[in-house]
């Protein structure tokens, strides 16, 4: 009986020595592919590009941060952006262009800090948000457009296609090919897109390439908008003819010996809004959307249908605070026609740099 209770305990012994064996080189393989994992995938481009990659599709602020130097990314940018914006103006001499560089050198942390902070915002809601409030780039307060600053950096009408090519040039910095394309011309491009490893962790750092693509893209999409420009050109001329005319009759309307409007007058004025200045602009915009929108010229022609809208509004706000005597529809009038008096000085801005004509829209109160 002994004998054979020995016997089982030695077979009970070699299982157990053998499932100890198994158990030791499952964990030794496990722990062999954590350290091949982490040492010949996780630590390299690759592996940084494809965690880019789902994090931008899942909105991932986190991770993003994680693998991009935002700071060194978008001041790079903005280098490359606001020297691209005068190397092509013909009517600007070299001192003057020094001299806009220069300001514009002198505004870069504030314009780079705030911009980092609206595309932060811009991941996770996939909204593109406008400086508002106190901000500072709100407006024209920094003497630029930001609004058309951030259009001429191609940022948002730039499609991501495919990663192409990985190539390390150093131990710590690789160059990986991205194409691209303009959404709004369909171009295609080829971004050289530096990563740097930084405490063992891979990092975008910079578009090497990026002034040579604002380069091919500015003629293709100029062309556009310039003949987009001239299609448009008879439109506009009518009309501005049609909203000086009602300018000038406005102004006989508003005008009282002693300042006070009378409730004859605030009728008239009333009427001749809603009768012809308004309907003015929505037939001119009617006709405006009825031409062809050439490739290049999407921007200039959504920027003039939202003047139109934030024109409309304010009228359409000056009329009621006629009718009612209402101080916050004043206020909100002016509201809108600051906000479309903002648009339509952009418009003048895209289309002198086109060097073709002026636009007006309507005057509004």
């Amino acid at each position: 009986m002994k004998h054979i209770d020995w016997q089982e305990m030695l077979s009970q012994g070699r299982r157990r020595t053998r499932i100890q064996r198994v158990v030791a080189i499952i964990c030794l393989a496990a722990a062999l592919g954590y350290v091949f994992w982490y040492f010949f995938y996780a630590s390299t481009p690759e592996y940084a590009l494809n965690k880019l990659q789902r994090a931008f599709k899942e909105r991932d602020l986190a991770t993003i941060e994680q693998y991009c130097d935002m700071e060194n990314l978008t001041g790079r940018a903005y280098d490359d952006l606001t020297r691209d914006m005068f190397a092509h103006d013909t009517n600007l001499t070299n001192e003057t262009k020094v001299m806009f560089e220069t300001f514009y050198m002198k505004i870069k942390p504030q314009v780079v800090a705030e911009t980092n902070t609206l595309i932060l915002d811009y991941i996770p809601s996939g909204q593109w948000s406008v400086p508002d409030g106190d901000n500072i780039l709100k407006g024209r307060q920094l003497g630029i457009d930001y609004e058309y600053l951030v259009e001429r950096s191609q940022l948002r009408n730039t499609e991501f296609i495919k990663i192409d090519s990985v190539r390390k040039i150093k131990s710590n910095e690789t160059i990986v090919k991205i194409a691209v394309k303009d959404v709004y011309t369909g171009t295609l491009f080829t971004l050289h897109v530096l990563m740097v490893k930084r405490d063992d962790n891979w990092k975008v750092s910079e578009i090497r390439n990026y002034r040579d693509y604002l380069d091919f893209l500015s003629p293709i999409q100029e062309a556009g908008l310039k003949n987009y420009i001239h299609a448009t050109a008879d439109v506009v001329e009518k009309y501005n003819l049609i909203f000086n005319s009602q300018q000038n009759r406005f102004k006989k309307l508003d005008k009282s010996p002693d300042g006070i409007l009378t409730a004859n007058m605030r009728s008239s004025m009333i009427a001749y809004i809603r009768s012809d200045i308004i309907p003015a602009l929505e037939k001119r915009q009617q006709e405006l959307e009825a031409i062809p929108v050439n490739d290049g010229a999407q921007y200039l022609a959504a920027q003039r249908r939202e003047s139109t809208r934030l024109t409309v509004e304010a009228w359409k706000h000056y009329a009621e605070a006629l009718d009612a005597d209402s101080p916050n529809e004043f206020a909100m009038s002016k509201a809108f026609q600051k906000a479309a008096m903002d648009i339509d000085y952009r418009i003048d801005d895209l289309v002198k740099n086109t060097a073709i004509t002026s636009i007006k829209t309507s005057t509004v109160p």
